[in-house]
């Protein structure tokens, strides 16, 4: 009985240290591999939540399988795809070059790679962990097939994009300078969404935003023009799955150096009723003709007059009905409708005629009030270098 406890015991313990030694051994395969195998269930529980940080799940199927289905992860941690095929040059060696752009992309993160079933997601860790991809690798077992057998959320097919907002930004400035721009766009999938940009109206993308946003979120660029001119700035909108909107209408954006603010002489002070000149100058460091927008400050405006030569002066007559301070607003605009800063003049209109002619004024409204008709004139002519007065 003793020796068939003892070679028990000795079969017993044979067998712990083989799992033993299985288990390590699959554990420093595992850690020596530069990747980690996690279950669809590790994966789903790693993507529905920022609380553990950020993990990029990446489709490394053809873009036919995953036009017809994908894992479906909130944003931030959306869904990408790179081909695997990408990473295979013709003659089946590894493709340096993909190695390093997807380094470029998705480098410094954590990326869980999937496939159908697992088997090219795992040949691409193994290529990628080779190639000192700057990350944490995960590989989900199972592929997309395990996912859905654990009842996991899925997308399929794609629809575009709605046509972006029309950009906002600044419509005029100089050349050199940077200006944000902003838009935003729907997508009836809920797919995150990148913008490209045309800076010059040819209806070609001249630059892509550098990140996707989630749908409907406002995105913001900054460009710069090192030419002057009138540039027709339009966006479009793309989903991650590659389907594209139409292009938004044009925003004109005029660049060019701002013409200087302008300079205001006249008198700073006078009687209300009474026409004074004043003198509006402004120069461009383009030499471009000028243009003058002008607020009197009683509500009435000199609409964008000219065209004139930059330096050159010019003199408007303006009258102020009532007593009052005024603020003589101006700004001027090249003809690349680029505009620069205001200018301005205070003025004060302490005095009126009115005084003068109080007496006549009443006797005229008792009259009219009693007769329906005026004792005497509209308007009394005042001596000469006087307003009229309009009773």
């Amino acid at each position: 009985m003793k020796a068939i406890s003892k070679k028990f015991m000795a079969f017993a313990t044979t067998i712990l240290f083989i799992a033993t030694a299985v288990v390590y051994v699959d554990a420093l395969a595992d850690s020596s591999s530069g990747y980690t195998d996690i279950t669809a269930e590790e994966a789903w529980e790693m993507l529905n939540t920022t609380s553990n940080g950020i993990q990029i799940p990446v489709d490394v199927r053809t873009y036919s399988e995953w036009l017809g289905e994908r894992i479906d992860t909130p944003y931030p941690e959306f869904a990408r795809r790179y081909c695997s095929f990408n990473f295979y040059n013709t003659d089946g060696s590894y493709n340096e070059s993909a190695i390093q752009e997807f380094n470029s992309l998705y480098g410094g993160n954590e990326v869980i790679l999937y496939c159908r079933s697992g088997s090219r997601s795992s040949a691409v860790a193994h290529i990628l962990s080779e190639g000192g991809f700057n990350g944490t690798i995960y590989n989900m077992e199972g592929g997309i097939i395990a996912w859905k057998a654990a009842d996991l959320p899925t997308k399929m097919g794609d629809s575009p994009p709605s046509q972006p907002e029309n950009p906002s930004g600044v419509t005029s400035g100089d050349t050199g300078v940077a200006y944000t721009y902003s838009t935003s766009a729907i997508d009836e999938d809920d797919d995150a969404i990148r913008y490209g940009w045309d800076w010059n109206g040819d209806g070609t993308v001249d630059e892509w935003t550098e990140n996707y946003y989630q749908s409907g979120r406002e995105a913001n660029i900054t460009h710069s023009w090192d030419e002057a001119g009138t540039y027709y700035v339009m966006v479009i909108a793309e989903d991650v799955v590659g389907e594209q909107s139409s292009f938004s209408s044009p925003l004109s954006v005029s660049i060019g150096n701002a013409p200087g603010a302008p300079i205001i002489t006249g008198p700073d002070s006078g009687r209300a009723r009474a026409k004074y000149e004043y003198t509006f100058s402004s120069t461009d460091a383009d030499d471009d003709e000028l243009y003058y927008y002008i607020e009197w400050g009683d509500g009435s405006v000199e609409d964008w007059i000219g065209p004139y030569a930059s330096g050159e002066k010019i003199t408007i007559e303006h009258k102020w009905k009532t007593r009052g301070t005024y603020v003589i607003r101006a700004k001027a605009k090249d003809t690349h409708n680029v505009e620069g800063e205001w200018g301005t003049l205070e003025v004060s209109m302490p005095k009126t005629y009115e005084s003068a002619y109080s007496p006549l004024i009443k006797i005229n409204e008792w009259f009219s009030s009693l007769t329906g008709r005026n004792l005497f004139p509209v308007a009394i002519e005042t001596r000469p270098g006087c307003p009229d007065l309009e009773l």
